[in-house]
């Protein structure tokens, strides 16, 4: 009977140590699971830590990549935390952290290296014409790789190209057509030389023989033009009386100061009038003398 009883005792036994065993190696099969998931998000991380380090040994801007990968980082620790209290921990942003930073690198070094590239042809380029008109558009390129926006570094050093051969193909033209300008006025010249000379003297003749009388005509001009300034002004004088008598639309401030004015601008007309009548009557009293 005892016997029995040890017997089943042992059954028991046996069943309590295969049920334990059985659910110990479910938890060690988990924990061992989540342990190569965080083996292998801990070995991106590095992966990035390495990229981040190339960039910079090439003094490429690495703020964006870090902040990344800081935040990166800070997931992994708290995945980290959260696993080793027994939680099911999530790696999958930190790999997605991971792959935008291999993204940025990929572009980064592509962009550097093109742009090296594309430094040099402008400055060869700038040599032979003058780039000074897109001068904006190089530093957008150059502004664009500091700020890390390398995506856009690419697509504006290819448009720099395109905007260096507009230009260069756009000198070509101007100097053809002032080579063929230059040798058509220099054949001209060589054809025609006696008649442009002869041309020449009949105009500086025809000045001096009418000179008098356009220095004449021109005064008139002058003259006539100061007497409608002051006809013009006498009748803003009469309006602006009107406002301040009849209507009352301005005020006497702002009537004396008007007036003060006008008179001030009369008095430089009248002086100006009488200086070129003086001028004038001089001309005509010389023309007589001479005659």
């Amino acid at each position: 009977m005892k016997s029995n009883t040890n017997y089943k005792i042992g059954i028991c036994l046996l069943m309590i140590i295969f049920i334990s065993l059985y659910l110990i190696s479910g938890s060690l099969a988990e924990i061992a699971k989540a342990s190569n998931e965080s083996i292998q998000a801990k070995e991106l991380l590095n992966q990035a830590e390495k990229d981040i380090l190339e960039m910079a040994s090439k003094n490429i801007p690495t703020l964006r990549v870090n902040e990344t990968y800081g935040e990166a980082l800070q997931l992994y620790s708290a995945q980290i935390a959260f696993e080793e209290k027994g939680g099911k921990a999530d790696y999958k942003l930190i790999t997605e952290d991971v792959s935008k930073i291999d993204l940025i690198k990929k572009d980064a070094l592509e962009a550097n290296d093109e742009l090296e590239v594309f430094k040099k042809d402008y400055e060869n380029a700038n040599k032979e014409v003058n780039l000074s008109e897109m001068q904006g558009e190089y530093d957008q390129i150059i502004l664009s790789f500091n700020q890390e926006r390398f995506e856009d570094t690419l697509v504006l050093i290819n448009k720099g190209y395109d905007r260096i051969s507009e230009i260069q193909s756009s000198h070509t033209v101007v100097n053809a057509v002032y080579l063929v300008t230059s040798k058509t006025l220099k054949k001209f010249f060589i054809e025609n030389w006696m008649r442009i000379i002869v041309t020449l003297a009949v105009v500086f003749l025809l000045l001096l023989i009418f000179w008098n009388a356009l220095k004449r005509l021109r005064m008139r001009i002058k003259l006539n033009n100061l007497i409608m300034q002051k006809k013009s002004i006498n009748e803003l004088i009469k309006k602006m009386q009107g406002d301040y008598f009849k209507t009352k639309k301005i005020s006497e401030t702002e009537y004396n100061i008007k007036l003060k004015f006008y008179e001030e601008f009369i008095r430089d007309i009248d002086r100006q009038i009488m200086m070129l009548r003086e001028e004038m009557f001089k001309r005509e009293k010389s023309n007589l003398k001479k005659k």
